[in-house]
C-alpha cells in the first residue's frame, strides 16, 4: 500500500483538494491503496489506489457504471473528478477513484438487516441495463464463468490431491447448469455479501465496492449473498444455515424482483457458482494443492451448507 505521504500528494495534485486528515484502510497489498479522507472542506472521501496493468482503464469501467448508477438514482458511492474533469486519476504509474464516503454501520453476520439488504439487491437487478458498449462483465456473467472458471477447473483437477477431485467435478457441473441456461442478463454487483453494505442512518442499506460489478446473471448475486450471508469469520470452518435469514433475504428481494422459475430450479448450482469461480482462481494459482489445502477444506464446508441452504429456499418460495 503506498505511503500515506504518497496519497496525500495524489489527493492535492490530482484533484486539488486539501486534506485535513487521511487515514489507511484494511485490506493492505503492496499493489492497492484505500483511505478515507476528510478534506478542509467538512466532505469526507474514499481514495482508492491501485497499480495494476490496464489500470485505467480497469478503472474507467467502474467508474462510468456508478456515474450511471447516479444518473439513475440508484444509491452508491458518488464518483469525483479530477481537476482537469477526468472520472479516473493517474499519478507515478498509479490510477485512482475517489468516491463518496457511505456513513453509517456496516452489516455483519448477525445483523437484523438482510432483508433490506436483499431489497437493494433486488433494486439493482430491476435497472434498465446501460447501453454504452463499455460496461464491464461482472463475476456472475456466464461467459466470463464458461470461457475462464470451467477452465481452471478442468485444468487444475490433476493438480489437486484426490480427496478435493469430487469437490472440482460437483462446481463444474453446478457451473454447466447455470450457464447452460439462457437467462436475461441484468447489472449484478458480483460481491454482495454484508461486509459490503452500510446501513445508514435514515435505514437505507447501500452496497460499496462495486469492482466486480456489471453485466451476469441475476440469480448468481442472489446465490452468493445467501451463503456468504452465513459466513462467521470468527468461525470459518463451520456454517449453520439460518432458515429465517435465508426467508429475510429471500422476501426482501422479491418485493423489488421476482424470482423466476428457471431461477428457483437452479439455486443450488446458484449457491455454488461463486465458489467455483474462487475455486478455480485458487488452482490457477498453485501448482499442486495437496489434500491439507484449508482454503478447499472451508469450499467444502459450504457446499455442504450451500445445499441445506438451496433446499431452504426452495421449499419457502415467497
Amino acid at each position: 500500500m503506498p505511503h500515506l505521504d504518497f496519497a496525500t500528494q495524489f489527493i492535492e495534485t490530482v484533484y486539488h483538494r486539501h486534506i485535513a486528515q487521511i487515514e489507511a484502510l484494511p485490506p493492505f497489498f503492496s499493489w492497492r491503496g484505500l483511505y478515507r479522507v476528510h478534506d478542509t472542506q467538512g466532505s469526507i472521501w474514499i481514495l482508492r489506489l491501485l497499480n495494476v496493468p490496464s489500470v485505467v482503464d480497469s478503472l474507467t469501467q467502474i467508474a462510468e457504471l456508478l456515474q450511471w448508477l447516479e444518473q439513475h438514482h440508484y444509491v452508491a458511492p458518488r464518483l469525483a473528478l479530477t481537476h482537469n474533469h477526468q472520472v479516473v486519476g493517474f499519478l507515478n504509474g498509479w490510477g485512482s477513484l475517489l468516491l463518496s464516503y457511505i456513513d453509517g454501520a456496516v452489516l455483519n453476520v448477525h445483523s437484523t438487516d438482510f432483508a433490506h439488504l436483499g431489497f437493494t439487491l433486488g433494486q439493482l437487478h430491476m435497472m434498465p441495463l446501460p447501453n454504452a458498449g463499455r460496461v464491464p462483465r461482472s463475476r456472475c456473467d456466464p461467459v466470463l464463468l464458461q470461457t475462464q472458471t470451467a477452465r481452471q477447473l478442468a485444468a487444475g483437477n490433476n493438480r489437486v490431491a484426490p480427496c478435493f477431485q469430487p469437490l472440482l467435478k460437483t462446481l463444474r457441473d453446478s457451473l454447466n447448469v447455470c450457464i447452460s441456461q439462457n437467462d436475461p442478463l441484468c447489472l449484478t454487483h458480483g460481491d454482495c455479501w454484508y461486509k459490503n453494505a452500510i446501513k445508514t442512518r435514515d435505514g437505507t442499506v447501500v452496497l460499496i465496492d462495486w469492482d466486480c460489478a456489471g453485466i451476469g446473471l441475476p440469480i448468481l448475486d442472489v446465490g452468493y449473498l445467501l451463503l456468504t450471508a452465513h459466513y462467521d469469520l470468527t468461525q470459518p470452518l463451520q456454517i449453520t444455515p439460518d432458515t429465517q435469514k435465508i426467508l429475510a433475504i429471500l422476501q426482501g428481494y422479491q418485493r423489488a424482483r421476482r424470482i423466476s422459475e428457471t431461477e428457483w430450479a437452479q439455486m443450488q448450482s446458484a449457491l455454488q457458482c461463486i465458489l467455483a469461480l474462487q475455486v478455480g482462481e485458487h488452482v490457477a494459482e498453485q501448482p499442486l494443492i495437496a489434500s491439507d489445502d484449508v482454503f478447499l477444506q472451508k469450499v467444502q464446508i459450504r457446499m455442504v451448507a450451500s445445499i441445506e441452504i438451496a433446499q431452504i429456499a426452495q421449499q419457502a418460495i415467497v
